[in-house]
């Protein structure tokens, strides 16, 4: 054997390749194998494929060359939408898979929203959002405030602090920028509620104070808001007229990636549980997601048992709430580069790549 410096790094090389498929032969459950074909125009990637992927019940649809490392990730507007970490917004057309558009807003920028007719981008401070058409790529108006979820015309945010913490949402017109009557947490006895991470349903906004094992579903008409116990704490929220979903874990996320990440199904009008999906191998304290489209709910993170690297996407069917297909790739995925549409979903990764993943 070659015993020079060249020599042992070509040996530890051919270790670290052989461990990574050795894991991931684990990962997919069967004997290694290559690349399969999938349905047309998608490419099934399995176990011991050349790039360090495996999956089940999922495959890669398209990729896109990223010019820069993605903050943030939208779908909407007939495009999907990639926020660069240098504050450039890419408009990415989702049949062709290729950057059709692109405008500078300078750094630092996000969060990202899409919806009533415009791409929302907010500054890194959080003080000012501005507001993009779509089709031409161009600035339209910026307005103080930021813009966190746009759901029934409305942009949505946090507001009425108390000390540090918001008791209430701020409701601001999409199409006029004229600001609506606040959306104020109270409970059963009047009083106020801190509100944490927070998703728009059809009637209701669902909302989880922090360090506080329960959610609230705030009615969008008005009156007190309704107190779920949900165990641990609230990692993600995603809500639509069919139900409410929750990511959770019990761990202590500030010692270790929480392996104990659970995936609820809430009833939309009573807040029952009505499935629990366990997720122990997505680090759901560092996970993008729960995100709604293509009748799945998406998840992606880091990988619970890889110790530098890698990351897993997860995608859980709506109506039977059970895991459904999982893509595992070497590079990981950041976190708020999760999207999802009619067609599947949409992550970023390390390479810098945007991945289009659609159900087998």
């Amino acid at each position: 054997m070659d015993t020079s410096r060249g020599g042992w790094r070509l040996f530890a090389g051919v270790v670290v390749m052989l461990v990574a498929l050795v894991v991931v032969g684990r990962l997919q459950g069967r004997n290694l194998g290559g690349e399969e074909p999938g349905p047309a125009g998608t490419t099934r990637v399995t176990a011991g494929s050349a790039d360090g992927t495996a999956a089940s019940g999922l495959v890669v649809a398209g990729r896109v060359a990223l010019p820069g490392h993605a903050a943030a990730v939208a779908v909407g507007e007939n495009a999907v939408w990639v926020l660069l970490e240098h504050g450039a917004l890419l408009r990415v057309d989702p049949d062709r898979h290729q950057v059709t558009g692109r405008l500078e807003l300078g750094a630092p920028t996000g969060p990202l929203s899409v919806g009533a007719g415009a791409v929302w981008v907010g500054n890194g401070q959080a003080t000012v959002t501005t507001r993009v058409d779509p089709a031409r790529l161009r600035v339209t108006a910026r307005f103080g405030g930021y813009v966190l979820a746009v759901a029934h015309g409305v942009l949505w945010s946090y507001c009425c602090r108390r000390g540090y913490q918001p008791t209430g949402l701020s409701r601001i017109d999409a199409r006029a920028l004229h600001p609506r009557p606040p959306l104020v947490v109270t409970d059963a006895l009047g009083r106020r509620q801190p509100v944490g991470r927070f998703a728009v349903g059809d009637g209701a906004v669902w909302t989880q104070a922090p360090e506080q094992e329960r959610v609230w579903r705030v009615p969008l008409a008005g009156g007190p808001a309704r107190a779920i116990g949900v165990p641990g704490l609230a990692y993600g929220l995603a809500a639509d007229a069919r139900a409410a979903w929750v990511l959770s874990g019990t761990s202590d996320p500030g010692i270790a990636p929480d392996r104990t990440g659970r995936l609820r199904r809430l009833d939309p009008r009573t807040g029952a549980v009505t499935a629990s999906t366990p997720l122990p191998e997505l680090a759901a304290n560092l996970a993008a997601g729960p995100v709604l489209g293509d009748g799945s709910v998406w998840l992606a993170g880091p990988h619970t048992r890889l110790q530098r690297g890698g990351g897993i996407l997860v995608r859980v069917d709506l109506a039977s709430g059970r895991v459904a297909g999982w893509f595992w790739t070497l590079l990981g995925f950041p976190q708020d580069v999760l999207a999802a549409g009619p067609h599947g979903a949409w992550v970023a990764t390390a390479v810098p790549e945007l991945l289009h993943v659609v159900p087998a």
